[in-house]
């Protein structure tokens, strides 16, 4: 699946794409084989189980995003707060 996902990357590039996201890739190896057949900027989407960010960008990562786990974050506590004070 890898061959095949750097092929579709270098096709991506070849069409005009200025970088790649790549959302539930967590092996670093897998990471870094993908970041360095790439030539544009690669993009991983930071949850739990994923490399610390020191390590992804050691490994080619240019680029990391957190997705919707922030605002979740933050609606949950602003759920809680609001329960207590309603109590």
């Amino acid at each position: 699946m890898v061959a095949e996902a750097i092929d579709r990357a270098r096709a991506y590039g070849e069409a005009g794409a200025d970088g790649l996201f790549a959302p539930g890739l967590m092996d670093i190896n897998l990471i870094a084989r993908l970041a360095e057949a790439f030539p544009l900027p690669l993009n991983i989407m930071v949850a739990d189980g994923t490399p610390p960010l020191r390590v992804l960008a050691e490994h080619g990562v240019a680029r990391m995003s957190y997705g919707p786990d922030p605002y979740l974050m933050a609606m949950k506590e602003l759920e809680e707060r609001a329960r207590a004070a309603n109590v």
